[in-house]
């Protein structure tokens, strides 16, 4: 069975502090793209997870995400069968667009359906919790604002059909790194999400941040080059997402939008032309 995977970018992105849990705190806006994987998910009678996937640099240990959920599934239902999965990976791997927590999450959904496990939201919303940050917001799928660790939403006005151009230059930044090197937050994104819930996005586009560009932004020095090429080129909105190194454009003029990835699209590792879902 095939299942389609999709990224997200956060729209903004403050981190408020640490956690008693280890997690971090955080006040942030997120949206899919159309940027996705696929996966080709069939049940076994090994009782095994055998992962596998197009790009070498997939992990297909117990350090993969789906693994680790599978393994918190168990703890909630008895598992009598094992799956072989195989990733068709386009969304680059460690870049801030939550590739693996997305894999995680419709590796769940499908074997809740598949299984007839008949899940409880609470207990879906605890297995995401137990495999990773970012895993929960992919059963919700819209724009929404998130807290505490990513996982508790207020829904915003639909953000989707947003023309939107993906830099990744090739390279992967440890979240923990960054997350052990920031500063104070900026207290919040009140102006941002009230402006994207409004449909106001000339003040979106102005107070739009990302905390974590001070701290990536040093490790990977062209984070800030792409941002100012992708302005340069007519983006309304340049900015780094999650933990990065990716740096996505939002582009109100069409001509533009096609203009950047023209101008892009050899000049780096992975761009793609995609649109917010």
């Amino acid at each position: 069975m095939k299942v389609n995977s999709y990224a997200k970018i956060n729209l903004s992105l403050d981190v408020l502090g640490l956690r008693e849990d280890g997690y971090h705190n955080i006040d942030t806006v997120m949206n899919l793209i159309d940027l996705h994987d696929i996966m080709d998910i069939n049940r076994n009678s090994t009782y095994e997870l055998n992962l596998s996937s197009n790009n070498p640099d997939f992990p297909t240990d117990k350090t993969n995400l789906i693994c680790k959920l599978f393994e918190n599934l168990k703890k909630f239902r008895e598992i009598n069968c094992g799956y072989d999965v195989f990733v068709d990976k386009q969304i680059p791997i460690s870049a801030g667009l939550a590739g693996g927590s997305s894999n995680a999450c419709e590796f769940l959904m499908y074997v809740n359906d598949d299984l007839s496990l008949n899940l409880s939201d609470q207990e879906i919303k605890e297995i995401c919790r137990l495999t990773g940050a970012d895993t929960f917001y992919f059963t919700n799928k819209k724009c929404v604002r998130a807290k505490g660790i990513g996982n508790e939403f207020v829904r915003l006005s639909d953000f989707s059909n947003k023309n939107i151009i993906i830099v990744n230059n090739g390279m992967s930044i440890s979240s923990k790194d960054v997350y052990d090197n920031l500063k104070e937050s900026n207290g919040g994104l009140g102006k941002v999400s009230v402006a994207i819930d409004s449909r106001d996005y000339e003040t979106f586009y102005r107070e739009a941040f990302n905390t974590m560009e001070s701290v990536s932004e040093k490790l990977v020095e062209e984070i800030s080059i792409i941002k100012e090429q992708l302005y340069e080129l007519g983006a309304n909105l340049a900015l780094m997402s999650g933990s990065g190194p990716t740096v996505f454009g939002i582009f109100e003029n069409y001509n533009d939008f096609e203009n950047c990835y023209n101008k892009l699209k050899d000049k780096y590792k992975y761009v793609f032309k995609t649109k917010t879902l």
